[in-house]
């Protein structure tokens, strides 16, 4: 009688387990953005970064040494942009700059917060709601190609611009 007991707790105990299993198969992954989201961003050149979107390469804004300005027709492009992601709901967004590695690294700091502030300007004018702290300079740190390269140093000034689901 005692071994009846332990063998029914036992019995109980897998049977609830498998159960456990079976619901943890069945819930769908969570992406955070809605298909209509994910196509919006995916047409606009985003690419996915796991939980976050960021501009795809060949769309993100390069400048030249030591500039932070962007054309108007960049402008009028990164207002396009903004307006078609805030009428999917997408409106949790920051602005990073970056530099290259030429120069002081105090000056290239706030050369690459010029840069996320001249690409921020366009977005909030489009209804994108960024707070000063979604707008950020990183400097040199986080290169993304060599500095020892002419090539390399152009892909490092540029701006990213990330979204995540609310």
């Amino acid at each position: 009688m005692t071994n009846i007991i332990p063998q029914k707790i036992s019995s109980l105990f897998l049977i609830a387990f498998a159960a456990l299993l079976t619901a943890c198969q069945t819930v769908p992954p969570q992406t955070g953005f809605t298909p209509e989201q994910v196509a919006v961003l995916k047409a606009e050149g985003f690419i996915d970064q796991g939980f976050d979107w960021s501009l795809n390469m060949p769309e993100r804004l390069l400048f030249q040494t030591n500039e932070s300005a962007i054309s108007a027709e960049q402008q009028a492009q990164i207002a396009r942009i903004a307006a078609r992601l805030v009428r999917v709901g997408i409106t949790n967004a920051r602005v990073e700059g970056h530099t290259d590695s030429v120069g002081a690294a105090d000056y290239n700091l706030k050369l690459s917060k010029a840069r996320a502030d001249a690409v921020a300007a366009p977005m909030q004018a489009a209804g994108m709601p960024l707070s000063p702290d979604r707008i950020v300079g990183r400097g040199e740190d986080f290169p993304m190609s060599s500095n020892d390269t002419e090539e390399g140093r152009q892909d490092n000034r540029r701006v990213v611009v990330i979204v995540s689901p609310e």
